[in-house]
């Protein structure tokens, strides 16, 4: 009879046999660690780490170097125990003879130049120790160290160290004097200028660090020097024939320099053929740098600083001015405010739109002038004030057309007309015929209602003691027709 297993018994068996297994697999692996100077590991990978591909090909093993970068000996082999061991044989081999055989060799090299002799990716060590068999160990970059150390068999040392040299010398960083703000004059309009120099040389890496009063230049050393000569002759001819200045403005003016859309400042930049930098509201900083032909330098500031000098003793002054006098002070198409900014010619006057109902009348420029042009319309007004008195004469209606008539023609005929049959009333005559006398006489003016109108009162406008005056005479007349 078969009396089948039981689950767990059946589970039991099975991972004793998998833990069986597993244990002769292990039996078979192996995992060793050598410690080997780190001097010498490049000698263990070879170059492109092509020798230690070939030993794990050759042994089966796996083997892990440590990179350049990370700073430890311990080098990992693991796989089974014959081919960890097989690799471990290869490598103590290598390292042996290494040793016993490699001598050094130690040389100064710029540390500017390290990087030429790494080369990228460490690119050029690898070349070196590829066609040499010498490492070439270069001390770490937060190292103020300048010795390179060569490390291999004697007779290849001399080929490896003209190899380093040639790296080293390859390439060059070098540096021209020039003013810092003579950079964007040298770089030109969107850099058109360094386009040329680069076009022929695009090897050679130029930089310009702000505020700094030198130009970098990195490549071949052969283009760097050409490159360089180049620059040097555009310096040398740029500080012969341009100059710079900086004056100090009050960051309150400044907006007023510019003017409105760039307006004034573009006027004086194309001007005097200079470049003008204004410092940005956020720099908060007085100073303006002119920059350009030493004589449209100098143009430049002396115009800028005769109109900041002009802003600082301006002065805005409102004055108060009834508007019924606005439209009289301009006068007809603007004869009369001419005439006053013609006395002021560096006072701008701004009147109120009339729809604004104000009074205030606005203006604005050096102090005293504005201060002379206030009390000059000061006077204008008050006269226009003085002059602006009326009064109302209630004469009877009957009597208007008697005293003036349609075009003046009645007064002719009341003239007559008294001298026909009242030669007694010469006085009233005499005053109807000069009625436009009375207006030359005491300056006034005299409006009548209009024919259709109901209205009995004659105003006369003007000083107040000219406007009784007139008044006076204006009543006799009546009073002398009244008596008739």
């Amino acid at each position: 009879y078969f009396f089948p297993l039981s689950l767990k018994s059946w589970l039991n068996q099975s991972n004793n046999i998998n833990d069986n297994f597993i244990n002769s697999l292990q039996d078979k692996r192996a995992v060793e660690r050598m410690n080997i100077e780190k001097v010498y590991h490049p000698f263990i990978t070879g170059a492109y780490s092509k020798l230690v591909g070939e030993l794990m090909q050759e042994t089966g093993a796996r083997i892990n170097v440590p990179p350049p970068s990370v700073n430890k000996t311990e080098i990992v082999i693991t796989g089974e125990k014959e081919q960890v061991a097989l690799a471990m044989v290869k490598i103590k081999k290598i390292y042996e003879e290494k040793k016993k055989n490699a001598t050094t060799i130690a040389v100064e090299v710029k540390k500017s130049q390290h990087k030429y002799v790494i080369g990228p990716k460490g690119n050029t060590l690898q070349e070196i120790l590829d066609r040499t068999g010498v490492s070439v160990e270069i001390p770490p970059l937060d190292s103020s160290s300048e010795t390179v150390i060569l490390r291999g068999e004697p007779d290849r040392l001399g080929q490896a160290l003209t190899e380093v040299y040639a790296k080293a010398n390859s390439y060059t960083v070098s540096s021209v004097s020039a003013p810092s703000w003579l950079h964007r004059f040298i770089i030109g309009k969107k850099g058109q200028n360094l386009a040329k120099i680069t076009q022929q040389m695009p090897k050679v890496h130029i930089e310009f660090t702000e505020g700094e009063d030198k130009i970098t230049l990195e490549g071949p050393t052969k283009d760097v020097q050409i490159v360089q000569v180049q620059i040097e002759a555009v310096v040398t001819d740029l500080v012969s024939r341009m100059d710079y200045t900086e004056i100090s403005v009050d960051p309150k003016f400044h907006r007023h320099l510019i003017g409105k859309g760039g307006a004034n400042i573009n006027r004086i930049k194309e001007h005097h053929k200079v470049s003008v930098r204004i410092p940005p509201d956020n720099e908060k900083s007085n100073l303006i740098r002119i920059e350009g032909d030493p004589q449209g330098v100098q143009e430049a500031k002396k115009e800028l600083l005769e109109l900041a000098s002009r802003m600082e003793n301006e002065r805005t002054k409102d004055m108060i001015i009834e508007q019924r006098f606005h439209r009289a002070i301009i006068g007809q198409k603007g004869e009369k405010v001419k005439e006053i900014r013609d006395k002021f010619p560096e006072v701008i006057i701004n009147f109120p739109d009339p729809t604004q109902k104000s009074d205030i009348v606005q203006l604005r420029g050096p102090r005293t002038e504005v201060e002379k042009c206030t009390k000059f319309m000061q006077k204008v007004v008050a006269e226009m004030v003085e002059n602006s008195f009326s009064v109302s004469v209630p004469i009877f209606k009957q009597f208007h057309k008697n005293i003036i008539g349609k075009g003046g023609a009645n007064i002719k005929k009341v003239s007559s007309y008294f001298l026909d049959f009242y030669p007694f009333s010469t006085r009233l005559l005499t005053d109807t015929l000069f009625l436009s006398q009375i207006r030359e006489e005491t300056n006034t003016k005299i409006d009548l209602p209009a024919e259709n109108s109901n209205s009995e009162m004659i105003v006369i406008t003007g000083k107040k003691a000219s406007c009784e005056a007139a008044k006076n005479r204006i009543l006799a007349i009546q009073k002398e027709l009244v008596r008739i």
